[in-house]
């Protein structure tokens, strides 16, 4: 499929991806009780084919946590993060006089995600006044590639055009990068960029 996305729709995209960083950002800040800043450097659309060649490899471990989406805008949400990632984002999330477990390493990610999402949810919902809800967070651990194949192989209506989201979290100092995709149903992105008027 032809990119058929311009820079206006992607600043649009941009100012709300934006404000519902800044909410995330605000929500983490409380549940820890430390000052958290995320900001979104890289937003872009791009072909399935395009991924694993622009974004990551294939054959990259990673700790992947998927919502789908529902109402009048759905698709799929998938908040990917890499091994050595997970450790320091566990850090921030967890108190520091608790012994880490896998359990609570992964509880933290998904809690993690979960308020990322719904924060961008919200923030779209409010601009173009649309009904969107998201599925309980479900963790997946494998290669990036078989977590995408999977979702394009069992969800067969997807549009083969992704929205990269790439997170910076801002934490005593560190910068952690994260990577949010969303992989609409075919024709989400044209409903929303036409309700944005844009």
């Amino acid at each position: 499929m032809e990119k058929s996305i311009n820079s206006i729709q992607i600043d649009a995209l941009k100012e709300l991806i934006n404000i519902g960083g800044g909410n995330a950002a605000t929500s983490i800040s409380e549940i820890i009780d430390e000052p958290v800043n995320m900001r979104v450097p890289v937003i872009d659309i791009m072909d399935y084919e395009e991924l694993y060649s622009t974004v990551m490899a294939e054959d990259k471990p990673v700790y992947a946590v998927m919502n789908q989406v529902y109402g009048d805008a759905g698709g799929i949400f998938l908040f990917s993060l890499t091994h050595e990632v997970v450790k320091t984002m566990t850090a921030m999330m967890l108190p520091k006089d608790i012994e880490v477990t896998s359990e609570l390493e992964q509880s933290a990610i998904i809690e993690l995600e979960n308020i990322v999402v719904n924060s961008f949810l919200m923030a779209l919902s409010k601009e173009i006044n649309y009904n969107m809800l998201s599925s309980v967070p479900q963790l997946t651990i494998d290669m990036f590639g078989s977590i995408i194949s999977s979702l394009y192989m069992e969800m067969g209506q997807f549009d083969e055009q992704l929205l990269i989201i790439k997170n910076e979290f801002l934490y005593l100092g560190d910068k952690i990068d994260a990577s949010l995709y969303f992989i609409p149903y075919e024709g989400t992105l044209e409903k929303i960029f036409k309700s944005m008027g844009v």
